[in-house]
């Protein structure tokens, strides 16, 4: 074949989405840092899944159209560094084949290149070794086949060959990634999307459609229905918390019983999302896998007729500026929320919330200037796409964690202009030093140390610091490698797992320890880290 027409560019797309979700918890599992955020495979299959549902509503006669709905749908689903990086390769991709009804194989391959450069400008700092390296590679395999004046099928096989040798090679570019062992998550995503390109190609039966139910927003600061449109009633949401969960099993069992169906996490915790008509069986089935935490049953009809009761319902933008904050636990968003927050995303290490999530909160709120903080690293790229996508005044303090959101929000003055505000909560951010006390989700070496899975660690920054099989021993030695002579604020958020009294016990151990130090404690409710930690 020489001339790839839209339908036929729709059928690769939709194999590269299914070879990419068959592959997602292989790709999570590559996580260089064993902590549970080991979410790329998750996030840029979600990625493509959005893509695919604007697919759906293009007209199919021209690849230019087909690569726009990708375009399109890629950028608002996009969640994580992982899947804004895929959404702008798609983007530049789109670019390339602008206003062509069908494409040889030399045009295809200057897309691909296209793809790559704007990916490129969307990065910062760009490292070798990472899923860039992999789409600039398969392009440069791509100019060198054309040249050959080969077919659509002997071109992306050089791309698959080359790109899978180049990922092997990873480790060598990257010493974190052949400390742990693996090769990069993002490219071998990327690489499993191209081998769906080539399966296409090649005849190979692949199902046309992802058939599996999905939320196609995990996180939503509102959700709108027509009433006719609600088949179940009830959104149900838990915690399930044990040994040797299984993800994918559990959403099997349940996604039956209703729509909308999530479940993500590992092991030792695993998140629940339906819409169902039997809360009751949900909780029974998940109770005989482990305990429930975090139950939230939510009447999706009597949420729907308070909403049409809410007048106006649509928002009128007014002078002034307003924050919008993204943070896991429900004690967290009531601390940020109590600070001014005007909207809170609800979502963060593992809840990766997708460039669409944060437009809608930002078109929620009234006033004409937002300001973004995504406390989250793996969330900031998301973020910065919603500057474009929005009508308003929108700028991103980039806050990588919960400590360092906070520090900003406490720096917000709705008084001052946005741009004293921005740079007055950028500093206050970078003034906080950020801890954190979870578990590892595998065996690991770190800096040279041993890490088994359910170790419990302690990391200062992104250096972890503390290795042990006691939380509050992690707690301690996390803050003796953090509080120097002049720090005076110590305080910690204790999650979900954590109980108030234990919680209590070990801020009087701390006040002991740092005697002089102001030691305080608020309950954040989030999960999988036993403690987030900031000191000033």
């Amino acid at each position: 074949m020489k001339q790839l027409e839209g339908i036929q560019l729709e059928k690769m797309l939709i194999a590269g989405a299914r070879i990419l979700d068959n592959n997602k918890e292989v790709i999570n599992a590559m996580n260089t840092f064993p902590v549970p955020d080991g979410d790329t495979g998750t996030n840029m299959s979600l990625t493509m899944r959005s893509a695919l549902n604007e697919l759906k509503k293009a007209k199919k006669e021209s690849v230019s159209s087909v690569a726009s709905a990708l375009a399109a749908g890629s950028l608002l689903g996009a969640r994580g560094n992982s899947g804004v990086i895929l959404s702008q390769i798609f983007r530049g991709f789109a670019k390339g084949l602008e206003g062509r009804d069908y494409v040889g194989p030399k045009e295809f391959a200057l897309a691909l290149q296209e793809g790559v450069n704007t990916a490129y400008r969307a990065v910062m700092k760009p490292v070798e070794g990472t899923m860039l390296t992999i789409a600039r590679e398969s392009a440069k395999a791509a100019a060198v086949s054309v040249k050959k004046d080969c077919s659509f099928t002997s071109m992306m096989d050089d791309v698959v060959k080359h790109a899978a040798a180049v990922l092997e090679k990873t480790p060598d570019m990257l010493p974190v990634l052949k400390e742990a062992g693996v090769v990069d998550a993002g490219g071998k995503g990327l690489l499993h999307i191209y081998e769906g390109f080539l399966a296409v190609l090649q005849g190979d039966e692949i199902p046309s459609e992802i058939v599996e139910a999905v939320e196609e927003s995990v996180i939503k600061p509102m959700e709108v229905f027509r009433n006719e449109d609600i088949l179940y009633t009830y959104c149900t949401e838990l915690m399930v918390r044990g040994e040797g969960l299984d993800a994918d099993f559990l959403r099997d069992k349940i996604s039956g019983m209703g729509d909308s169906v999530l479940a993500v996490g590992n092991e030792k915790m695993v998140k629940v999302h339906i819409h169902t008509n039997h809360p009751g069986q949900i909780l029974e089935l998940c109770c005989e896998h482990g305990s429930l935490h975090s139950i939230k049953i939510d009447n999706m009809r009597e949420q729907h007729a308070e909403l049409l009761l809410d007048e106006p319902q649509t928002v009128e933008v007014v002078e002034g500026q307003a924050v919008v904050a993204v943070s896991a636990g429900k004690g967290l968003g009531k601390i940020f929320e109590s600070l001014g927050a005007a909207k809170v995303i609800h979502g963060g290490q593992t809840m990766n919330p997708s460039t669409e999530d944060i437009l809608q909160a930002v078109n929620e709120v009234s006033q004409k200037e937002v300001i973004i903080l995504p406390n989250n690293k793996n969330i900031v790229l998301a973020a910065e796409q919603v500057k474009e996508l929005s009508d308003k005044a929108v700028r991103v303090v980039k806050t990588c964690t919960i400590p360092q959101g906070i520090s900003a929000m406490l720096a917000f003055n709705p008084d001052t202009s946005l741009d004293e505000n921005v740079g007055n909560m950028k500093k206050a951010g970078n003034k906080v030093k950020s801890g954190q006390v979870t578990f590892a989700v595998c065996d690991s070496r770190y800096n040279g140390k041993k890490i088994q899975i359910n170790d419990i660690i302690g990391i200062c920054e992104d250096d972890i610091v503390a290795v042990t099989d006691d939380v509050n021993k992690a707690v301690k030695d996390l803050l003796f490698s953090m509080v120097e002579e002049d720090d005076e604020i110590i305080t910690l958020y204790y999650g979900e797992a954590v109980d108030n009294e234990t919680a209590g016990r070990l801020q009087e151990e701390l006040s002991l320890l740092f005697n002089g130090k102001d030691v305080e404690i608020y309950e954040g409710s989030q999960p999988f880290y036993y403690y987030i930690v900031s000191v000033e």
